[in-house]
This record gives structure tokens, sequence and C-alpha cells, in this order.
């Protein structure tokens, strides 16, 4: 193995990094719970603590593992080769953390693509490789319990585990691109708009995981026998479960994008917003109403001029309504004259 700082030192950088990343995923949750509490799916809910639990779970095994590097087996060289079982552990939680993404991303391209299972199924079954990939490198790590055995024996088995996610983040980016790309309308609408909005978030969450986990398998490939990757491995998990958090409370701002400004706030009973619509619009084809005063033998008496009311009903027939008309002229008359003074 290599030095100190190649070993130890990468997993104290690491475990800090980690600690911080940490920080915005509980942050994340929190907004969660503010903005939804228990009014969103239940399945949503029990993902976000569950992610919650994992990335708690996750740090603490990362500081236990520098805790024996550091404290336990201060001055010892001989540990700078050892795998203690929390640095297994660590493989096996992120595994978990980005299967769990992969399958909340993976849900919205089999929802994008009309219900499609061939353009999921491969999706799932390659995040599936990975997770298995994971707990095969973590047995090992437990059985082994050295980094040159494990380099040596199984290394291509952690190879093949991050090859396989930064493949499936590759695909479900490009999925959701292609998808949502053919739902523009092709105007300038709100709808185009928001899916300019939403292509370009899918880009950002995409590329910040898939360069993370690239850039690890790089390491792990050019320099196995430090443990720079292991560094970077541990913020794999807090990255994936950010973006899914993240992307999780972003649906109550991209709504609020859709709202054109003169649209209620408050949702509205569809049948009440209907009929006072319909009663605004009925009021400015009223005509005017005229209020006159007549002064007959010095005693004012009302007058009521006539008020002319559109109705939205089936036109009556010709000779109908012509009889019809003059019965209500000389009933208005009659109840008109008979008013009495003011």
């Amino acid at each position: 193995m290599a030095n100190a700082s190649d070993t130890i030192g990468a997993i104290l950088v690491g475990a800090l990094v980690s600690a911080v990343l940490s920080g915005t995923v509980t942050t994340q949750a929190l907004i969660y719970f503010r903005l939804y509490g228990g009014d969103d799916y239940k399945r949503n809910t029990f993902m976000v603590s569950l992610l919650w639990g994992l990335d708690a779970l996750h740090s603490s095994m990362a500081f236990a593992s520098t805790w024996i590097y550091l404290i336990q087996h201060w001055g010892d060289t001989a540990i700078y080769d050892f795998i203690p079982w929390t640095i297994a552990l660590t493989v096996a939680l992120t595994a978990i953390v980005t299967l769990i993404t992969h399958c909340f991303f993976a849900h919205r391209v089999y929802v994008l693509s009309g219900f499609s299972w061939w353009l999921t199924a491969p999706i799932l079954i390659l995040a599936c490789g990975r997770l298995v990939a994971a707990f095969v490198s973590t047995s090992e790590m437990i059985t082994l319990r050295s980094y040159e055995a494990f380099v040596d024996r199984v290394g291509w088995v952690f190879t093949m585990g991050l090859s396989l996610s930064t493949a499936v983040d590759v695909l479900i980016t490009v999925a959701l691109i292609v998808l949502l790309q053919r739902s523009r309308t092709g105007f300038s609408t709100i709808t185009d708009h928001l899916i300019d909005v939403v292509t370009l978030y899918t880009v950002e969450t995409g590329l910040v995981t898939s360069i993370t986990t690239a850039v690890s398998l790089i390491c792990w490939l050019v320099m196995p026998r430090n443990l720079i990757f292991l560094a970077l491995h541990f913020s794999i998990s807090k990255l994936y479960a950010t973006s899914t958090l993240a992307t999780l409370n972003a649906r109550k701002s991209l709504r609020r994008r859709t709202r054109k400004p003169e649209d209620h706030i408050l949702p509205v009973i569809s049948s009440l917003h209907e009929a006072q619509s319909a009663t605004q619009g009925g009021r400015e084809d009223l005509s005017e109403a005229h209020l006159k005063s007549d002064h007959l033998d010095g005693a004012p008496r009302i007058r009521v001029t006539q008020v002319s009311l559109k109705a939205e009903t089936d036109a009556e027939p010709p000779e109908e309504s012509r009889h019809w008309e003059e019965e209500r002229r000389r009933r208005h008359t009659l109840e008109h004259e008979r008013l009495p003074p003011v």
C-alpha cells in the first residue's frame, strides 16, 4: 500500500467532505417535510425517511472508520492495508442508496415513456446488477480484510459495480432528455418553458452523480494501491440522495411556473367558479336600467324602464315568441300602474 497521506489521509478528507454533503441531505429532507408533511404520497414520505436514515448510518460508518484508523491503530503502519468492517459497510450502504435513486428516476422514465417496460426494464436490471456487485464486494472485504488481497482477487467485481452505476446514470439522463423533448409543443408556451427547465435540471443532476462515480472508477483503475477512490466513494451516496430529495422538493416550484397570473392561488370548486364567470359575463350584456321620477300631481312616481336580460336559453318558435312578448308587456304595465306614490 501507499503512504499515510494516500490512505488514512484520503479516508479523513473523504469523511469530512461526506459530512458536509450529509448536511445537504438533511437540509433537503427537512425542506421536504416542511413543504409536504403528510400531504404527499406515502411511498415518497417513506423513501425520504429511508434515505435520510441510510445517509446518517453511512456518515456514522465513515467516521467510525476514521476513528479506527487514526485513534485505535495510531502509529501502526500495518493499518494501511487493513479493511475494517465499517468501510465494507459503507460500500453496501452506497449501493442501497444508489438503487433507490435509480428506481425513483426509472419510474419517471416509465411514466414519461407511456408505461413502456422495454425502456424501463434494462435500467432496473443494470441497477440491480450494481447492487449485487456491491454486496459481493462488501462480503469479500469483510472476509479478506486486506486491500491488497481484495484488489488481486475480486477487484473486477468492484470495477463492475462502479461501471454499472455510471452506465445507469447515463441511460436515465439520456432517456429523460429524449422523452421530455418529445413532449414539447413546438410553441413558446409555459409547457415548453417548463420542459426546458426540467431538462436542464435532469442534465445537471445526472452529470453530478455520473461524473463523481466515473472519477472514483478511474482512480480505482489507475491507483488501486491507495484509498483515494474510497474517499470519492464516500460522497457518491450523498449526491444520489441529494438529487432524489431535491427533485421531490422542486415540484411545487415547477407548479408555480405553470400558473398564469390570473389563476386562482387557492383551489376553487369548478361549478361555482364557472357560475361566477358566467354571472360576470352576463352583467356586461345587461342593458342600462334607468330610474326616472315622474311628478304627477306633485307626487313623484317611480317608473322602471325595460331591462333586457340576455338569457342563454333555447330560442322559442317565432309564433309563440310574439304572444309571449305581448303578454309580458301587458303584465309589466299593469304592475307599474299600481305602484304607490313615493
